[in-house]
């Protein structure tokens, strides 16, 4: 379906969409080679504490190493430093084939690209190097924002960094309720599925808006 409003400006989110990511702690932890029965060990209280601290990283409350030294304060009976450092590390995985190229043909088209992720100062840095990111003109964060999806203020913090109103934009997101949110403040939306192909999904949802790419 096309909106109704000629669309100017493609965002995307970051993990999920451009860049394949562990999802989970627990997942993360294990690809640093972390044995099951330590994760396990992990209580429901620690748990909390931990994303509650992951969120003020994510926000840009904090940067790289005071988050580090807050992680470890909380997980510290169970991993050392580097340990938490390297699954912190390990949550980005590669860039989905494609998407650079994709969002090369949008910008070819005439159509603004611009991203807006949940993330942190140490991953921004790793993924500022993605081929993707040579694509996209707009760079917007939660850290940098000092907000983060699916909170309103993220989304008009957006619009008014970049100039846009929701009605000229098309958010592409892997997560339902950064959808909604985004919906809800009039952008145009499609939901990206992280387990298919994504670059043919951003093209798609481009082509279906009205994006002549």
């Amino acid at each position: 379906m096309t909106s109704r409003h000629p669309i100017r400006l493609v965002c995307v989110d970051l993990g999920g969409v451009v860049i394949r990511i562990r999802r989970s702690p627990a997942e993360t932890l294990h690809a640093v080679g972390v044995p099951g029965y330590l994760l396990d060990a992990i209580s429901d209280e620690e748990m909390r504490a931990f994303r509650a601290t992951t969120a003020r990283h994510q926000r840009g409350e904090y940067g790289w190493s005071a988050w580090l030294d807050d992680a470890h304060r909380v997980l510290g009976h169970h991993f050392d430093r580097e340990t938490i450092a390297r699954a912190h590390d390990a949550i980005l995985v590669g860039e989905y084939p494609g998407v650079a190229r994709v969002l090369g043909l949008i910008r070819s088209a005439g159509a603004v690209t611009a991203c807006l992720s949940n993330t942190n100062d140490r991953h921004w840095d790793a993924l500022l190097e993605l081929p993707a990111m040579g694509e996209i003109e707009h760079r917007h964060a939660s850290h940098l924002l000092r907000c983060e999806k699916p909170g309103e203020a993220i989304y008009r913090a957006f619009e008014r960094a970049t100039g846009f109103g929701g009605d000229e934009i098309l958010f592409l997101d892997d997560l339902e309720e950064h959808c909604i949110a985004a919906r809800a403040c009039g952008w145009n939306v499609v939901r990206i599925d992280h387990e298919r192909d994504t670059a043919a999904q951003i093209l798609s949802a481009a082509r279906a808006h009205g994006v002549g790419c």
